[in-house]
């Protein structure tokens, strides 16, 4: 697929500060099977810093997820890098070797993954679970790691830390077991935090006290978070800029409040009314007409095209990211005609 580079200047110039914990550039991801391959995720370009937390946002199979796992280095079998740089540090995750990988994980990068219950080992106690990754990536001894599983614990609003050290996963709740999750990926103390829809599972009270555990962490320990989530409300809650996704690419980026109140992508747009707010009836939401396009067919041009209401024949033509505000970008070339129900949409 002939698609054009999508780094703008803009992109280029953030991507350049020196205090970007991670920087992707240009990245594609592609799915091979029997000899022929098929991209899946086209162009994806974006940075986290210290004390920042980037949401990415999109429909179920926008390659949010993948983007998060190419980052760790983490894809699945029969997925690959096809072009592209991943710099976590001065790391390029792309071309490290296994041992490499095996140092960044944990030891440089975190990863919360959304099913606390598969991402824990039933068999063991929690404790010893979050030691065995902080021995993992330090010197500590067997004591050490112990002291510093309970601490954590502590951290993560266990009280009784030293007593709960020694429950199994099955004897928590599920927002208890995602803070032992959180524990885990913190026990390397890395600079970089990957959360791939860390509350899926969660009701909505636990969800808030996990976000604002989240929003903590970035704040207390300076480090980089990168939030996947289908939900745009959790993302306007604790984001500090969203990078919208859709059919594998990104079609917009920008600060959290104004990307969310004044979208610049009729699919951002389209999302923003397809969620329900406190004064909402049934009838104010607008649902996506159609379906996305699947994996490996995905059109030349803007994918979100054939949904579109403002699709006019340029749309078929291939598009790539522009500037379109101080940090923001887009990638429709009618963004300047979209319309706000009473002026503005509010995120």
């Amino acid at each position: 697929m002939n698609v054009p580079d999508t780094l703008t200047q803009g992109n280029k110039d953030a991507l350049d500060d020196k205090g970007a914990l991670l920087s992707v550039r240009n990245l594609r991801i592609e799915v091979g099977t029997d000899g022929e391959s098929f991209e899946v995720v086209t162009g994806a370009t974006l940075a986290a810093r210290r004390g920042e937390v980037v949401g990415v946002v999109g429909e179920s199979g926008s390659g949010k997820s993948l983007t998060l796992r190419a980052i760790a280095g983490l894809l699945p079998q029969g997925v690959t890098v096809g072009a592209g740089e991943v710099h976590v540090g001065d790391i390029d995750v792309t071309k490290a070797d296994s041992a490499a990988l095996r140092r960044l994980r944990g030891g440089v990068v975190g990863m919360i993954f959304q099913e606390p219950m598969t991402a824990l080992n039933p068999t063991m106690r929690i404790g010893p679970q979050i030691a065995e990754a902080a021995r993992a990536h330090s010197r500590a001894s067997r004591s050490e790691a112990k002291a510093r599983a309970i601490e954590l614990l502590g951290q993560m609003g266990f009280t009784e830390a030293e007593r709960r050290y020694r429950l199994y996963p099955h004897e928590l709740s599920g927002g208890m077991r995602q803070r032992v999750v959180i524990a885990i990926a913190l026990a390397g103390n890395p600079s970089l935090l990957l959360c791939d829809e860390p509350t899926t599972a969660l009701d909505a009270t636990v969800t808030m006290k996990v976000l604002n555990l989240i929003v903590g962490l970035a704040a207390d320990l300076d480090i980089g978070i990168v939030l996947v989530t289908h939900d745009l409300g959790v993302a306007a809650r604790i984001c500090d800029r969203i990078v919208v996704m859709y059919a594998g690419r990104m079609v917009e980026e920008g600060p959290s409040e104004e990307l969310l109140r004044r979208p610049r992508h009729p699919y951002t747009l389209a999302l923003l009314q397809a969620v329900p707010t406190r004064d909402s009836t049934i009838d104010d939401l607008i649902a996506i007409r159609g379906t996305p396009p699947t994996a490996g067919e995905v059109p030349e041009g803007c994918p979100f095209a054939p949904r579109c209401p403002l699709a006019q024949p340029e749309c078929l033509q291939p598009v790539h990211l522009i500037e379109v505000g101080p940090g923001r970008t887009s990638a429709c070339r009618r963004h300047e005609l979209l319309e706000y129900p009473e002026g503005e949409v509010d995120g």
